[in-house]
């Protein structure tokens, strides 16, 4: 069962292929936003709305009549006024929460899950070393006048007021016994801003400052603050985690000291050892290679449902649930990334049967197998020392603390793996990846610069970096726009190469037909985002229109400042210009007639 280098290789990469699909998506409600009803008792402050807007200097919203927008219509005569606040009628327990927010400058709103724990919303576009205050903390407690724990958030991922945010949480409640005794405090196990994870595993020991009630309880209304500011909401989503009461009896192994294929081959031989077992486990294989272990047992779900096994491994392994195989048989190692499989099963028992045949001598020996449905937490249904445990691959990070940097590498772009990116970090801390062929910027980010973990741990082999920060993804083609082009490529720009100026910051250099253009992308003095500059050069530039953005939506907010892809960022442009809004491919794009020297602004 020797395998080549190049399928080796070829595992490598189809494992790596299921790094997204490890984990059971949740079965997510929406809570409408057609009207109040999913709400108690609502305040008069709080309308639905369906549209809001805004720019990154106005104090409050704009809103325009429709649905599917909650908003709080905030004034300072309700300031510090606890009828205020708005609760729904769903009550939860242990769930995870999605949802989307915009709110104006200045202004400060938070999320209380069991409307006693509060995930802070505020306006701290700009913060550098966030504090439990600003967006994305959890709110500290209060006792006696003084505040006490509280967590700031690892790093600030808030965009500019007026764009929308994206807020993910995980939400254990606590826990009590039979007579209602706390035994377990509340814990938030990931707040995720934006993309990026600010905490994870943090425990709240009680309600945070504000909170509705005192007392905790194992199910309460999710509230939503209403006495501080304007905040506008959209798109919330929410799972119940309910514990999944699964078990896996009548366990039989048998283990052979040879690699087999699989149970038709074992069949053939005696085993060296078997017996019952209480659980998977790999230690009954005395070997550390070349040894095929199999197991039958009996599992028992508690209701009808699609349920999802994660499985991990060294060697070929295939795991069987009512004769059909549900994973496998697949090869992989226990360096790779677990393998997955679904099965719709009814309420009762199963017949289960898994084997592994391992002939790595590189790869520790290891079986672990997890199950799970839709809004559930995962149970693992081998002994827990069943693995080795697993080391994180380290960080490999290059900062951009001092002077410029420039990193060219590959980048997954919309799904694509661009080969010609430049990623250029900045001391500001406001950062662009940009595509070398193209002239396109492909994402925007601030904070920490970029992940190179890819490019350089072990093989390397996907020669990728990633961002580090909350991150903008951008259409990322060519600046030039021809409405005639069958793609977005425009095959006459022409990459001519780069120079640097005293900051070592590129200028990227191209020619178009007879024109000959420089880029210039440069972060803007307060680190609110980008200034991109275009001077070009040649007749051709008067026949020649210039794309700002290209966009699902593209909305003119007020004076120079237009809002991109539905309130992600904003493009502002020299006063008095006037850019063009034009239906292009199913999308929208923001054009300017060339000349000479062009320069707009990305904010975010």
């Amino acid at each position: 069962m020797q395998r080549s280098l190049a399928l080796l290789l070829n595992c490598l990469i189809f494992s790596a292929g299921l790094l997204h699909a490890q984990q059971v998506q949740p079965r997510l409600t929406t809570l409408s936003l057609s009207s109040l009803e999913g709400f108690i008792d609502p305040p008069s402050n709080w309308k639905i709305m369906g549209e809001v807007n805004a720019t990154f200097w106005d104090t409050a919203l704009s809103t325009s009549p429709g649905s599917q927008i909650l908003f709080n219509a905030y004034d300072r005569t309700i300031q510090y006024a606890s009828t205020t606040h708005l609760f729904t009628k769903m009550e939860h327990g242990d769930v995870v929460l999605e949802l989307d927010f915009m709110i104006p400058k200045g202004a400060n709103s938070g999320i209380y899950l069991q409307s006693r724990y509060e995930i802070q919303i505020a306006d701290s576009w700009g913060v550098q070393l966030p504090k439990h205050s600003d967006v994305g903390g959890i709110y500290e407690r209060w006792n006696n006048g003084k505040g006490f724990e509280g967590k700031a958030p690892m790093k600030n991922a808030g965009f500019a007021p007026g764009l929308w945010n994206h807020l993910e949480i995980s939400f254990q409640a606590p826990r009590f016994d039979a007579t209602g005794k706390k035994t377990a405090h509340a814990k938030f196990v990931y707040v995720k801003l934006n993309g990026v994870v600010l905490h994870e595993n943090i425990l709240v020991s009680g309600p945070t400052r504000a909170a509705a009630f005192e007392h905790e309880v194992a199910r309460a209304p999710l509230m939503i603050q209403g006495d501080h500011g304007q905040i506008a909401i959209r798109n919330i989503r929410y799972a119940p985690q309910e514990e999944l009461n699964v078990s896996l009896n009548n366990i039989q192994y048998a283990y052979y000291e040879q690699p087999l294929k699989g149970p038709a081959e074992a069949q053939q031989y005696k085993p060296t050892a078997q017996g019952p077992a209480t659980a998977i486990d790999a230690r009954l294989a005395a070997a550390r290679d070349k040894y095929f272990l199999s197991f039958n047992g009996t599992l028992t779900v508690p209701a009808n449902d699609t349920y999802t096994f994660t499985l991990r491994h060294s060697g070929d392994a295939s795991l069987v649930i009512d004769g059909k195989a549900v994973i496998g048989p697949s090869w992989n190692h226990l360096g790779g990334y677990p393998i997955t499989g679904g099965s719709m099963l009814s309420k009762g028992t199963h017949p289960l049967q898994l084997w592994v045949s391992k002939d790595l001598n590189w790869s520790s020996s290891g079986i672990a197998l997890a199950i799970e449905k839709p809004n559930s937490k995962a149970v693992t249904l081998n002994s827990p020392a069943s693995i080795p445990e697993r080391v994180p691959d380290p960080l490999i990070q290059v900062k951009a603390e001092r002077q410029t940097e420039l990193v060219r590498s590959f980048l997954y772009h919309h799904g694509k793996k661009l080969t010609h990116v430049m990623s250029v970090g900045h001391p500001s801390n406001v950062h662009y990846s940009y595509d070398l062929l193209q002239g396109g910027l492909l994402q925007v980010w601030k904070g920490d610069f970029l992940n190179t973990t890819d490019m350089w741990y072990e093989r390397g082999e996907p020669q990728t970096a990633s961002s580090m920060g909350a991150t903008i993804v951008l259409k990322g083609n060519c600046p030039i726009y021809d409405k005639t082009a069958t793609k977005d490529s425009i095959p006459a720009y022409t990459y001519k190469g780069y120079t640097l100026d005293k900051t070592g910051a590129p200028t990227f250099r191209y020619t178009y037909h007879e024109m000959e253009i420089q880029d210039l992308i440069r972060p803007l003095e307060n680190g609110s985002g980008l200034s991109r500059t275009l001077i070009m050069n040649g007749a051709q530039k008067d026949k020649t229109s210039i794309r700002l953005a290209q966009a699902n939506s593209i909305v003119h907010v007020k004076n120079d400042v237009y809002s991109v892809d539905n309130g992600k960022y904003f493009i502002q442009v020299a006063e008095g210009t006037k850019p063009i809004i034009e239906a292009y491919k199913d999308q929208y794009v923001l054009i300017l007639p060339a000349a000479e020297k062009m320069e707009y602004r990305i904010i975010w």
